[in-house]
């Protein structure tokens, strides 16, 4: 049994409106497990996006003085009464939305265990979580690698393969972007015998990109990645449709930007092609979304993360590939506004990640 202590150091939100109201609480209580419950420590913690939101006050829902993040991988110390799948010393990831076991979210009751932000998350030392709440870590993983996976390759994890239409080798797929979703996507992409073609406004951040995959011996050579620049080719999507054989599109779009891309993503899609959308990050006047839809005879999916069933099938994935996600930069527990801020100035290629001491 651990030497679990009384008090511990965790972090809240407390109001909005910059990274200044996220502050350090150094004599927070450590919660018991009860009935059905498993007491975690936690080890790294990663960002996204919807946590710099959360403290800015423009993520919708979000309740107040809460533990911010989604996204943490520990060790269990402690079980409460009736737990039978988890013991000390068991190396665990939370579940984004902790009673999603399977299948899209289908209940708004369900916004209410969304890490984060419907409830606690995870920039503690200690967190109680539902024994249901929580996976396996994949073998050989650290403990920064692990916490990366719980929201970004879960979400594109659903897009790629969640869906009625999962990705097939050969198939073409664009994503946006440099962050933690389009990296993870690239990789798996490239992992399951497709084409990935990332879009970002920097060729440095797409030289990374590149070097971290070509680099990984876990593909082996089976797909392919393609590179746009959209300062270079600001009609990216004409680009992507270069690539694409006679001109054909894509069989997917991994939308990310919302209002400011939509049109391009729906003009570089095939016939019949699905656009996954997961986010909202591009200003911009958004097109006629059912009329390209029509035109299109696409498919228009929102993504909402995923459920415990996707984290555990992408444990089993990134195993078999020996997939491992790229970090652009770890920070100190003490350091976690200014691992806030560092992110913000989208900089980073991959995730950022809070190690907890």
């Amino acid at each position: 049994m651990a030497n679990i202590p009384n008090v511990q150091k965790e972090y809240r939100v407390e109001g909005t409106g910059s990274f200044d109201v996220l502050k350090l609480h150094e004599q927070a209580s450590v919660p018991k497990p009860r009935v059905g419950e498993v007491l975690v420590r936690i080890h790294a913690v990663s960002l996204n996006n919807r946590d710099l939101q959360v403290a800015k006050g423009t993520y919708p829902g979000a309740q107040d003085n809460i533990i911010p993040c989604s996204d943490g991988a520990g060790e269990v110390v402690a079980v409460g009464p009736d737990v039978k799948k988890w013991r000390a010393g068991d190396k665990v990831m939370a579940t984004f939305t902790q009673d999603l076991l399977s299948g899209q979210v289908d209940d708004p009751a369900l916004f209410a265990t969304m890490l984060g932000a419907g409830c606690n998350g995870t920039l503690a030392q200690y967190r109680v979580l539902p024994s249901h709440g929580l996976v396996r870590m994949p073998e050989k993983y650290t403990y920064e690698e692990a916490a990366t996976l719980v929201c970004a390759p879960v979400t594109v994890y659903n897009a790629l393969f969640g869906g009625a239409n999962p990705i097939k080798p050969g198939a073409w797929v664009v994503l946006q972007g440099t962050g933690g979703v389009a990296v993870a996507g690239a990789q798996m992409v490239v992992a399951a015998g497709a084409n990935a073609i990332i879009t970002s406004s920097s060729d440095e951040k797409l030289q990374k990109v590149k070097q971290h995959i070509n680099n990984s011996h876990n593909h082996g050579g089976a797909g392919r990645l393609y590179t746009i620049n959209y300062k270079t080719h600001p009609d990216w999507d004409k680009e992507v449709l270069k690539l694409t054989k006679d001109g054909r599109g894509a069989d997917k779009v991994v939308e990310i930007g919302g209002a400011g891309t939509l049109e391009k993503s729906f003009a570089c899609l095939r016939q019949g092609g699905e656009v996954d959308n997961i986010g909202y990050l591009a200003e911009g006047q958004p097109p006629n979304i059912s009329l390209q839809v029509l035109l299109k005879s696409a498919v228009f999916r929102g993504i909402l993360i995923g459920s415990r069933k996707h984290l555990e099938d992408l444990v089993d994935f990134l195993e078999t590939t020996q997939m491992h996600p790229l970090i652009d930069r770890v920070f100190d527990f003490a350091q976690a506004k200014e691992a806030y801020t560092y992110m913000a100035e989208a900089t980073l290629v991959g995730k950022v990640v809070i190690r907890v001491d």
